[in-house]
């Protein structure tokens, strides 16, 4: 090759690769001005394709980071902002958006290490508290609504913005529609312009979706709001204004905002009202605050009564970005001066989407509240500019991203509500909701413990040689074991709100009387306790029976021995196979064949009371033991107090035998085992 032909397609090379820059940089221009003249779409397509991110200049990425949060590509955003992290040139501004977008993505963890780096301390602490409450309210198990996308409603564009109307809901979408005239589309987004429709929705079912007749214009319509009580909608409408952006004197080249002058057209929203007469809405009147040279006004809502308007605008004079307002309706018809709904609800950020209730609650938006990400819903009570402190509506209502225009169909239950959150079908999307009521507790455990009491007045575990039967009181004969856990615990899982028999069985201890327990659930690891303390039986051990004392020289029942003589009549019907000796002793005062008879006929009249109150006389033996076992030094010739005297005259009883084939009473486990009575064992 000659050096002219060399030199030749260098020079072409060369100017090839002049053009596409020269292309380049014309183009990275004109999305510049798209941009600033709010053709976002456009913006994005030549930033993106134009821009070589290597050398591209910190103000274009942050031009094209800006046109994908207008555009709330908060994902895109994020992926640009990153490249400016990278560079180590990302300026406080840009940071605090960085962390935004990333807390808006549900990255709660990495938003909150960028929140640390930054120098506004209050807003980052302010923000790492929100991230926090958010990753806690998204973990909380307890959540008591459903929370469902309505895809049978909802395109590939917004729909959003539900509200009541004649038992049908008004909405608003942007969503193609064939039965548009005008299909041109709106060059913020590129999609078309939006509309207001009405729906029908029952349960599940979405049918005649129709355009509403008569308020639609050509350009941006919706939301609006239904007056039921005097038949009038109140509905937004976007229109454009020529505005002439000036060029700032002293341009920040960091700056967020737009730093060039050109003659632009910018939305202003409105609110109009129709009246609904004979089916169709007519005379249809602009808000008399409408101003849309200076301000913009919209989201309208209304209070039960109609008498109260709020919406949310910019007008001079707010708090924030964008606030709640109210007006007044005077007897005539006409709207009062507008009053900022004040500094409880409206913050530095934005406030949209209110919604009046039922009830007067006021439901509304907000980015200024300590949130979840993007636009989060609240509550809260009162009217006009006195509002109780703002409620988050947490997860699952609100998400990281925009939430808002809650929509009650059943008061505290039912509902639906628009969000962009992840997983939709597109940009904005209807969720319905649903009350689900908490899980209730259906089961719980009986644990029994079994004790054996000891003769030092202890309690030992007692493992085994018992049956725990239980049975529901209704049903006494269906009597159910226990399982065996060990170490003297007996379990079973039953039934909440309910009543149960828990009885014990034996062939080595006396009965111990059934338990009976009402079951009454609040949690689902709930346990009922119930403790059996169990006296072994033992052959010939005598055994007192406490306070039955006689008169000198007497053998009649005093009152208060029935009552001692009644247990013991219970024993013996709590264990039907023992026959047992019931012993009677005198003092040693008179002769000792006197009181030989005597401890006798005492021991004759305690069986007698005992048969007498049904028990078989073949299970009981009278026995007189005079003066032959005191219980203390007074024997013949010493002398003693009545007290002294007194204990010696005393009644006992020891179990002798059993009655063949009657009970599973071990007889060969009882020998040589001794057994000590604790008169106040029910306290134990």
């Amino acid at each position: 090759m000659s050096i002219s032909i060399f030199f030749k397609c260098f020079l072409t090379v060369v100017l090839l690769f002049s053009t596409t820059i020269t292309y380049a940089q014309k183009s990275i221009k004109k999305a510049e001005k798209l941009m600033h003249k709010y053709e976002y779409v456009e913006a994005v397509n030549l930033y993106e394709t134009n821009l070589n991110f290597t050398d591209a200049s910190d103000k274009d990425i942050r031009n094209l980071a800006f046109c994908c949060i207008q555009m709330n590509n908060t994902e895109k955003a994020t992926k640009y902002l990153f490249k400016l992290v990278e560079r180590g040139s990302a300026t406080q501004d840009d940071l605090k958006i960085y962390a935004d977008l990333l807390k808006q993505e549900g990255k709660y963890d990495e938003a909150i290490n960028i929140y640390n780096n930054l120098t506004d301390v209050l807003f980052a602490e302010n923000q790492i508290k929100s991230s926090n409450l958010a990753k806690e309210w998204i973990a909380d198990t307890t959540i008591l609504f459903e929370v469902q996308n309505v895809k049978k409603l909802n395109s590939k564009n917004s729909e959003f913005s539900l509200a009541k109307i004649r038992g049908k809901f008004i909405l608003t979408s942007d969503r193609d529609n064939a039965n548009i005239i005008d299909s041109s589309s709106y060059s913020w987004t590129g999609l078309p312009f939006l509309k207001l429709y009405t729906v029908d929705i029952n349960e599940e079912e979405v049918e005649n979706l129709k355009l509403l007749e008569d308020v639609n214009d050509a350009y941006h319509n919706g939301p609006a709001v239904f007056d039921e009580k005097n038949q009038i909608l109140y509905f937004t409408k976007t229109t454009t204004v020529l505005k002439k952006i000036q060029k700032k004197s002293n341009p920040d080249p960091t700056s967020w905002f737009p730093d060039k002058s050109y003659n632009v057209f910018t939305n202003k929203l409105e609110i109009y009202s129709a009246k609904l007469i004979d089916g169709k809405f007519v005379e249809i009147t602009p808000f008399k605050y409408n101003n849309k040279e200076e301000y913009s006004v919209g989201h309208p809502a209304i209070s039960p009564d109609g008498d109260i308007l709020y919406f949310v605008s910019d007008m001079p004079g707010g708090v924030g970005e964008t606030d709640i307002y109210y007006c007044v309706k005077n007897v005539d018809g006409t709207w009062e001066t507008p009053q900022n709904a004040g500094t409880t609800i409206n913050t530095s950020g934005k406030e949209m989407f209110p919604v009046i209730e039922k009830n007067g609650d006021l439901y509304f938006s907000s980015n200024g509240h300590p949130g979840m990400g993007g636009l989060d819903m609240f509550r809260s009570t009162g009217s006009k500019e006195t509002w109780s402190e703002p409620e988050n509506l947490k997860h699952p209502f609100n998400s990281p991203k925009d939430d808002f225009a809650i929509l009650f169909t059943e008061e505290g239950k039912t509902g639906f509500f628009t969000s962009n959150r992840d997983g939709g079908e597109g940009a904005d999307d209807i969720y319905s909701f649903k009350y689900t009521p908490p899980p209730v507790p259906t089961k719980l455990t009986l644990q029994v413990t079994t004790w054996e009491k000891m003769e030092n007045d202890t309690l030992a575990i007692l493992t085994d040689e018992v049956n725990i039967l239980y049975c529901e009181s209704s049903n006494p004969k269906n009597k159910r074991k226990l399982t065996n856990m060990g170490d003297g615990k007996y379990e079973v899982v039953i039934s909440c709100d309910s009543k149960y028999e828990v009885s014990a069985i034996s062939n080595k201890f006396f009965a111990v009387p059934a338990q009976t327990i009402e079951t009454h659930c609040e949690t689902f690891n709930d346990t009922v306790f119930v403790k059996f303390v169990f006296e072994r039986i033992v052959l010939n051990k005598e055994i007192v029976i406490e306070n039955i004392y006689y008169d000198y020289n007497k053998a009649n029942i005093k009152p208060e021995a029935a009552i001692e003589l009644g247990k013991v009549i219970s024993l013996l019907k709590e264990n039907p196979a023992i026959i047992i000796e019931l012993g009677s002793h005198t003092d040693s005062r008179g002769s000792d064949s006197y009181n030989l008879d005597l401890s006798q006929r005492r021991a004759d009249a305690a069986v007698k009371y005992i048969v007498e109150n049904g028990i078989s006389q073949e299970r009981i033996t009278a026995k007189g033991y005079g003066e032959t076992k005191l219980l203390n030094r007074c024997s013949n010739g010493v002398r003693c107090s009545e007290q002294e005297h007194q204990k010696n005259r005393r009644t006992e009883f020891k179990i002798t035998g059993f009655i063949e084939g009657v009970g599973d009473i071990d007889v060969q486990s009882l020998e040589g085992k001794n057994i000590q009575v604790d008169p106040n064992l029910d306290e134990n």
